[in-house]
């Protein structure tokens, strides 16, 4: 099950707005930052993900080795969406199936799966904003953002 309440505030917004209810940040497990590799069988869509993904994600400072598997599933899980994506779009959602009848096509329950898939790991590895906005920032790291203009 997910977290619940609202998303926690940023940082920068936080440190701006002060802490009145003197409540300590949450702390969180932290992993060493590393870069995990590609594993050698994603196959090119796949591979093509995490070289657009993974640079981000460790620009922003939240990866580690452990979440190599994690990322493998939501590049692969990708990659399957768009075959998934592009058989719809070649032959549309409905197929004349057995004796003449429309049906749905046989692609669209695995492009429904795919994409759950891509929605939930995506959340886990950052992919999404307010997975994002879940995160806290690793120590030491502002970002370069000093909070002007944040309240405007």
């Amino acid at each position: 099950m997910g977290q619940r309440g609202p998303v926690e505030q940023p940082i920068n917004v936080r440190a701006l707005r002060g802490n009145p209810g003197k409540r300590r940040p949450s702390s969180r497990v932290k992993a060493p930052p590393s870069t995990p590799k590609p594993p050698t069988w994603l196959d090119r869509e796949a591979s093509a993900e995490w070289r657009r993904v993974v640079p981000e994600l460790d620009r922003i400072g939240v990866l580690s080795t452990v979440d190599r598997a994690v990322l493998a599933t939501y590049c692969s899980a990708w990659s399957k969406f768009v075959t998934a994506e592009r058989a719809l779009q070649r032959d549309g959602l409905t197929v004349i199936g057995y004796r003449g009848v429309e049906r749905k096509h046989t692609m669209w329950q695995q492009w429904r799966e795919a994409a759950t898939i891509v929605a939930s790991v995506g959340a886990q590895v950052f992919a999404s904003p307010t997975a994002r906005l879940r995160a806290v920032k690793p120590e030491g790291d502002d970002g370069g953002e000093d909070g002007a203009g944040i309240l405007d």
